[in-house]
């Protein structure tokens, strides 16, 4: 039988240890210390040049006020910087300093080695699990949405 109650236990540790993992602040470069949300940030801006705060909050699954918040944090770090849009003069576009592109490289080496790590256990798991685990965490997040 289906266990919800300790499914749902499982989520809510996970959530937690990666909550509290995500505090952490780690060092990319040897003047850049950043949490995984600030790199996080960062590296999206750096894949999107010139994105817009809606688009970031949607991106990362935060508010607008959340990500307004943040990239004033990276802007004062000397990360990012805001350009009016070309488009709407209400609007900004966030682009990474030369600051930010080095944190952003450094980020990508780090994910180059736990993506190893993680690819190792995912390939132990048969595509047709893949495929159910997938849907599962799909459909809570949608619930978590709701």
């Amino acid at each position: 039988m289906k266990n919800y109650i300790e499914m749902a236990w499982l989520m809510e540790r996970i959530m937690h240890k990666y909550a509290q993992y995500e505090k952490i602040p780690q060092q990319y470069c040897e003047d850049i210390v950043l949490t995984q949300p600030e790199i996080h940030t960062v590296a999206i801006i750096g894949d999107k040049e010139g994105i817009g705060v809606t688009e970031l909050a949607k991106m990362r699954g935060i508010t607008k006020g959340a990500v307004s918040q943040m990239v004033d944090k990276l802007v004062e770090k000397g990360l990012v910087e805001k350009r009016e849009n070309p488009h709407s003069k209400a609007a900004i576009s966030l682009y990474l300093t030369p600051n930010g592109q080095r944190a952003r490289a450094e980020h990508r080496k780090m994910h180059e080695t736990m993506g190893t790590r993680f690819a190792a256990i995912l390939e132990k798991i048969p595509e047709d699990t893949w495929e159910s685990m997938k849907c599962f965490l799909e459909a809570f997040e949608e619930e978590l949405d709701r």
